[in-house]
């Protein structure tokens, strides 16, 4: 939160009190005490309190573009809400280009503008009580989203004409506090603008309301193959430039910048090449003030830009 607003006002909350005001904290109809609801766990709790309040929580990431019976590259995430959406983030990052694009005289990232939002919806509007897996397969021409759902209206969506309906509001909520999510229906107006730009001649993304909700986002063809997963500790010299380039996208936690390097887990390499960077001003904390906070994220500083575009 402070990365995406330095003066939130929850910021300062102790952290019981800021449950309360999220509305992770209900009272049980039953007992009549307060206690954490369904979406605490999934947002904050450990892997094993969410299998056993969830059992049927899982995101599922798949590469399909060689073997589409089987996959080539395959990420299966059970963890909390926070690092799921950095760890699908990293996997989009590894496996889908990012074309160059000015909006006026702004570069920005149409892979993040477009996945960002797909990745927002299938976390906030997930049927979490579903034992079906939420999926994002990557194929050679189309990237599919598909969550386990309560219709609201089935069928077919048509982006110009659909009034949106929030599944999850209390993970939503919190997600749009940490700038993660916009708005309620912001993922489909967002995706349909900026899709002819990342894909220019592909067909148009198809978003279907059903017991699972499916988008499809259509690929060009120039989509690179992955790059294998020892590149980025095989070739130390542009590691450092590699993650200025994901920084550039977007500020990113360390689990997510290991994700999108390919690593199955945070290297000793990444750590020490992380903290050369900060120590030369080229990217710095979003929290500053607590260095080993599990909400801490990296952010591309004007140095850092400055050496990114000279190597162009």
């Amino acid at each position: 939160m402070r990365g995406h607003n330095d003066e939130h006002p929850w910021l300062d909350l102790p952290a019981e009190e800021l449950l309360m005001l999220a509305g992770f904290v209900r009272k049980d109809h039953v007992t009549g005490k307060p206690s954490y609801t369904l979406a605490a766990a999934l947002m904050f709790g450990t892997d094993a309190t969410i299998q056993n309040v969830a059992p049927g929580y899982k995101f599922d990431a798949i590469l399909r573009r060689r073997d589409i019976d089987r996959y080539d590259d395959r990420l299966q995430i059970y963890t909390n809400l926070i690092d799921a959406f950095e760890l699908l983030m990293g996997f989009v990052g590894k496996h889908l280009n990012d074309p160059f694009y000015l909006e006026g005289s702004q570069n920005i990232s149409l892979r993040s503008r477009i996945f960002r939002e797909l990745v927002s919806n299938i976390i906030g509007h997930r049927e979490y009580t579903s034992p079906a897996p939420a999926t994002m397969t990557i194929y050679t021409d189309r990237v599919e989203f598909r969550n386990p759902n309560v219709p609201h209206c089935r069928g077919r969506i048509d982006p110009l004409h659909f009034t949106p309906f929030p599944k999850n509001p209390t993970i939503c909520r919190f997600m749009s506090q940490m700038g993660r999510y916009e708005e309620l229906g912001s993922g489909v107006r967002n995706v349909t603008k900026y899709h002819p730009f990342y894909a220019p001649g592909a067909p148009e993304p198809t978003f279907s309301d059903d017991d699972m909700f499916t988008t499809i986002i259509p690929l060009a063809s120039s989509q690179p193959e992955s790059q294998p997963e020892s590149q980025p500790e095989s070739r130390p010299e542009s590691l450092d430039i590699r993650i200025l380039k994901l920084l550039n996208a977007g500020e990113q936690s360390k689990v997510g910048i290991s994700a999108a390097l390919g690593q199955k887990e945070i290297s000793g390499q990444l750590n020490h090449v992380i903290r050369n960077l900060i120590d030369d001003e080229l990217i710095d904390r979003t929290i500053p003030d607590k260095p080993q906070s599990r909400l801490q994220k990296y952010r591309l500083t004007d140095k850092g830009r400055a050496v990114l575009a000279g190597t162009k």
